[in-house]
């Protein structure tokens, strides 16, 4: 009955994670933004710092990294010169799933569903966790992704919207952060992503980009409200396959030596835990961190 079990929710788990369509991954030797502009701005701070200007008060903010570079912030990074990663787990509805990413015995951040039809108490899976985030359903190209519980629709009033956040709060006391489950039509869309933007940060939240649309507008939205942009960098499991995990977990871990900080995301797959478990060796080479670990991120 218990692998019976397992199997049903691999397939529900499975369902929910089909629209991680946009994020690319990583090639060292492709010309891909994400990495090529941070390099380049993490050489001009160096340099900055070795020609000792009299006057610093702040370094300019390289053009994709998730993170304002004040002098104080980039000793941090120096002195860590493994790079941070965040791992985050979407689709968390269950508690055994949770089990499983604390058995891993690494820093993994969960992102919990909202009350839904897998668990109408979801939210009560967040009672004494100290490190998660709300994974809140928008708008998609995908009927079936549309059907999640409370998904939220472009067609959707102000009010509307607004009211869906409150509820959020109501339900997740104590939580900090909120990212997109889906969301390929919604954030796509200026006005209403700018009316749940400021819903959040109205209710003590702040968002992350899951960034499932290329056509996403919330880093022009952060930006208006004089926020950082904090967004998925890659997507770990676009494949249910270990190796393909186990390889986009080693990109990811470049990726975080390279530019100094990244943010990705996984699913509760069984291939995923496999894969996670089996880069122990490799996560090494990098400090893995709670998302509301990492200094900068505290101070936003």
């Amino acid at each position: 009955m218990r692998y019976i079990l397992a199997i049903f929710f691999l397939l529900l788990s499975f369902s929910f994670s089909l629209e991680v369509e946009v994020v690319e991954d990583f090639n060292p030797n492709t010309n891909i933004e994400t990495i090529k502009e941070p390099q380049v701005e993490q050489q001009k701070i160096i340099k900055k710092d070795n020609q000792k200007p009299k006057k610093e008060t702040k370094i300019k903010e390289p053009k994709k990294n998730n993170i304002t570079l004040t002098k104080k912030t980039n000793k941090k990074l120096k002195k860590s010169k493994k790079g941070v990663l965040v791992i985050i787990i979407d689709d968390i509805s269950h508690r055994f799933q949770l089990n499983e990413i604390k058995n891993l015995h690494i820093k993994i951040t969960p992102s919990i569903f909202p009350p839904n039809k897998m668990n109408m108490h979801s939210n009560l899976l967040a009672k004494g966790l100290k490190h998660y985030l709300i994974h809140l359903p928008l708008e998609s190209h995908s009927k079936a992704m549309n059907r999640m519980h409370k998904t939220l629709f472009t067609y959707y009033s102000k009010k509307q919207i607004i009211n869906r956040v409150k509820e959020i709060r109501r339900l997740f006391p104590n939580a900090k952060y909120v990212n997109n489950h889906t969301g390929s039509v919604f954030c796509a869309n200026y006005k209403k992503s700018k009316i749940l933007y400021k819903a959040l940060l109205d209710n003590g939240f702040k968002f992350v980009d899951s960034r499932t649309t290329q056509k996403t507008k919330f880093k022009k939205i952060a930006k208006e409200f004089g926020r950082r942009y904090i967004k998925n960098d890659m997507f770990l499991d676009n494949k249910l396959s270990v190796n393909a995990t186990l390889n986009q977990i080693k990109k990811a871990i470049y990726l975080a030596k390279h530019n100094g900080f990244a943010i990705v995301i996984g699913h509760p797959h069984p291939t995923t835990f496999k894969a996670l478990k089996l880069a122990k060796k490799y996560l090494k080479d990098v400090e893995v961190k709670y998302l509301d670990e990492v200094y900068w991120f505290r101070k936003l």
